[in-house]
């Protein structure tokens, strides 16, 4: 009996040994900073491969570039680059602004997310700060928003839209549009 006590206190102690040499790495994808090709299985279809798969020439990277425009009340982004292109660079904006993506859907081409243009940093430290998280009120009021790509001959052009579809130029998602606007143009300039 006394050395299946032993066993026990071993095997726990291996247990709680296995975050230390197997590291989580549920969130090293917020850090990176390129993504890698995605590779298509041989089955698929060429159609297919030719809507989501677009040939990158790297020699053109540096002529990406990205415009804030307005036109009849509406602002937006206009991209000269390839859906592809765009869809991987605003992915990565808002992963980099830490905003909560709900949702993507890449047929619809729209990423689904939850904004606060309100939002604080919180100040972690103080058991106070631990207490008031726990017990005050909710001081995130995210709201639902939609950002839409568009493919034109020029190449894609980037809205933002209300939970109903409303596309908004004022307000939080003109906020919201310049947020992305400094990210990505910082990231193109990289």
């Amino acid at each position: 009996m006394r050395g299946m006590k032993y066993v026990l206190v071993a095997t726990s102690l291996s247990l709680s040994a296995c975050s230390y040499f197997f590291p989580d790495k549920e969130k090293d994808y917020l850090y990176s900073q390129s993504i890698a090709d995605l590779e298509v299985p041989p089955h698929q279809s060429a159609i297919t491969t030719e809507r989501f798969i677009e040939p990158f020439n790297r020699s053109e990277a540096s002529a990406y570039r990205v415009e804030k425009k307005s036109a009849a009340e509406t602002i937006f982004l206009e991209f000269n680059s390839s859906f592809a292109h765009v869809w991987r660079v605003v992915g990565k904006a808002l992963t980099r602004e830490s905003l909560e993506i709900t949702d993507r859907n890449r047929l619809q081409a729209t990423y689904y997310i939850q904004y606060d243009p309100m939002l604080k940093e919180v100040a972690d430290g103080s058991y106070w700060a631990e207490f008031l998280f726990l017990f005050a009120d909710d001081v995130h009021q995210e709201q639902p928003y939609q950002i839409v790509l568009k493919e034109i001959p020029q190449g894609t052009q980037l809205f933002i839209k209300d939970e109903q579809g409303k596309i908004l130029s004022s307000g939080k998602g003109k906020q919201l549009l310049e947020l992305l606007f400094s990210t990505i143009k910082e990231d193109f300039a990289d």
